[in-house]
């Protein structure tokens, strides 16, 4: 274990710390945001819904726009500066904000400003090294993002316990607002000290392979996606390729459809969460950081297991499987919500956010996979990006239909819904084929294992370090 700790932090670069300080900065405001709607305006559901859809469309459009000045600019460092430069001083004004719409203004322009780095970052680790390395420099990137995920949902969990009872939640929530932003401030500092500067070359076809075996495994509201993608789709051709015999194969459409039904139930479920918590059980917000911090912790930890467990069993069975396990999960939340008003015991909640996070690692792993198998080579780029455009306005969708379903129905009906709409994303996973028994692909996705692997089962961190010493990656990038 000690060794596996010390060569993985060998194989880190300087300038992950700026990775990891501003994946602190976003980690808290997950959270912080939707309470401060709460707890510092008096809003309800349907506004943390109304925010949450209004966020993901910049983030939709801001991909956009900084996919294509990034490659127009033919520089990659300033967008990451100014990324965390922006999105430091936006989370500094939501401090001093006294009206609901000025929040909403701020955080809508903190994620524009992020997604100028989400799009960007990934292309720094890979441009100009050697193809055989992207796997493992995309997975170590994206270790220190969780790990500075999880320490900002730690550090508002300490922040709120320790401060709530003296200063009132009030002042709690605008002090953390401020720490956060002169962290993001100083991410971008280290940024401009320590991010190397790279010749810009977008290697579509190995930058994709590197995408589907790495998977997105951080965080459930698609920051990390691979959104420099999006900007390479054509909305012309997209329409093509749904329509016409030569674009996207039956099932590719079916497993897009089945994926939008997915997102927007994960959206339904997870945008009010933080509210049901806070508002319904009424537990102190600090508590409620603790539980998202061990939701991703599960992310986190359950990655190199997934990647196993798709290549032993195929990525639309572990689809299924991920899915199934969160319909459960939905449809028992809202059941208890329904049937009863008592606050549920500790153990049980820790117990289903472990759930909820272990299982959106299988999710997005083999949803990413799977995407790129289903579709024709010539068409794997565009089918995606369209996954992530799916993605983007499943969760946008979401967040307009659980404001309204919870103002006239309540967070059960929110719930069940979510549940309803998961079943619906399964019924269609039914009629999508599986891929690695029409193309003959499991011995390519079976490789056996050596030595580093099978020694990497006994821990996480262990499975990582094996992947840095050259342990077979989830899916071979395509040759150039």
């Amino acid at each position: 274990m000690g060794k596996a700790l010390r060569s993985w932090w060998r194989e880190g670069e300087r300038w992950y710390l700026a990775i990891g300080l501003a994946n602190l900065v976003l980690g808290t405001s997950s959270v912080l945001i939707p309470l401060a709607v709460a707890g510092l305006y008096g809003r309800s559901a349907a506004a943390v819904g109304l925010l949450a859809s209004l966020v993901s469309l910049v983030g939709v459009v801001g991909s956009l726009v900084w996919g294509r000045l990034s490659d127009a600019a033919h520089r990659r460092k300033p967008f990451v500066v100014l990324s965390y430069a922006g999105v430091g001083l936006c989370f500094l004004g939501i401090s001093l904000t006294r009206a609901f719409h000025q929040l909403v203004v701020l955080n809508m322009l903190s994620n524009f400003f992020w997604i100028a780095n989400a799009s960007v970052t990934v292309l720094i680790v890979i441009e100009n090294r050697d193809h055989a390395t992207w796997e493992r420099k995309i997975g170590h990137l994206n270790q220190f993002g969780a790990i500075g995920w999880v320490a900002g949902l730690g550090l508002g969990s300490l922040w709120t316990a320790v401060l709530s009872e003296a200063a009132g939640d009030a002042l709690t929530i605008r002090s953390l607002f401020v720490t956060i932003g002169l962290a993001s401030l100083a991410a971008s500092l280290l940024a401009f000290r320590l991010v190397p500067r790279t010749i810009p070359r977008f290697t579509r076809r190995r930058f994709r392979g590197a995408v589907v075996a790495m998977g997105n495994f951080i965080a459930e509201k698609g920051r990390f996606a691979p959104l420099h993608l999006y900007h390479r789709l054509d909305p012309r051709r997209i329409g093509r390729l749904l329509t016409r015999p030569e674009g996207f194969q039956p099932g590719t459409r079916r497993f897009l459809a089945s994926t939008l039904l997915a997102f927007t139930g994960l959206g339904l479920f997870g945008i009010p969460l933080p509210l049901v918590l806070s508002d319904r059980f009424g537990f102190p917000s600090s508590f409620v950081f603790a539980l998202f911090m061990i939701q991703h912790l599960g992310i986190v930890f359950a990655y190199p297991l997934a990647a196993r467990r798709i290549r032993r069993l195929g990525n639309r069975s572990v689809q299924a499987a991920a899915l199934s396990l969160r319909f459960v999960l939905f449809g028992g939340a809202a059941a208890y919500l329904l049937l009863t008003a008592t606050v549920p015991p500790i153990a049980v909640l820790v117990v289903a956010f472990v759930v909820y996070g272990v299982t959106w690692s299988y999710f997005q792993l083999s949803g990413v996979a799977l995407t790129s198998r289903l579709a024709r080579k010539e068409n794997r780029g565009a089918a995606l990006g369209l996954y992530n455009a799916l993605a983007g306005l499943g969760w946008i969708l979401a967040g307009l239909g659980s404001g309204l379903l919870t103002e006239r129905l309540g967070y059960a009906a929110t719930f069940a819904a979510a549940a309803a709409l998961l079943l619906g994303s399964l019924a269609v996973l039914r009629f999508v084929p599986d891929p690695m028994k029409t193309t003959g692909q499991q011995s390519a996705v079976r490789p056996e294992p050596r030595p580093e692997a099978r020694q990497s089962r006994r821990h996480p961190i262990a499975a990582w370090a094996s992947c840095r010493r050259g342990a077979e990656p989830t899916v071979r990038p395509e040759a150039s």
